[in-house]
C-alpha cells in the first residue's frame, strides 16, 4: 500500500457522509484519517458534497491511492522550515 500523503489523489469508499464512492485530494493527514477535498462524486451525492463544503474527514483504511502525493521527506523538510 502506498503511504497516503498530502496532495495524493485517492479513491474513497462510501461512508456516513457520502452514499457512493468518490475521488478526492488529500489536504491534511492525521494519525488514522485524512481531510479530503472532494473532486469527483456520484450525481446522487451532489447535495451531500455541497453540505460538506466539498471536504470530508475519512479513515485512511477507506481510501486507495490513485496518484501519490508529496514524498514524506518533503513533508518533513517543510515542517522543519515552518518551525525554524
Amino acid at each position: 500500500m502506498d503511504a497516503i500523503t498530502r496532495d495524493a489523489i485517492v479513491a474513497c469508499a462510501a461512508n456516513g457522509n457520502m452514499e457512493h464512492d468518490f475521488i478526492g485530494q488529500v489536504v491534511k493527514v492525521y494519525e488514522n484519517s485524512a481531510l479530503v477535498q472532494i473532486l469527483e462524486h456520484h450525481a446522487d451525492d451532489r447535495m451531500n458534497a455541497r453540505e460538506l463544503l466539498h471536504q470530508v474527514v475519512i479513515s485512511l483504511r477507506q481510501m486507495t491511492v490513485m496518484t501519490p502525493g508529496r514524498p514524506a521527506e518533503e513533508e518533513a523538510a517543510e515542517a522543519l522550515e515552518s518551525v525554524g
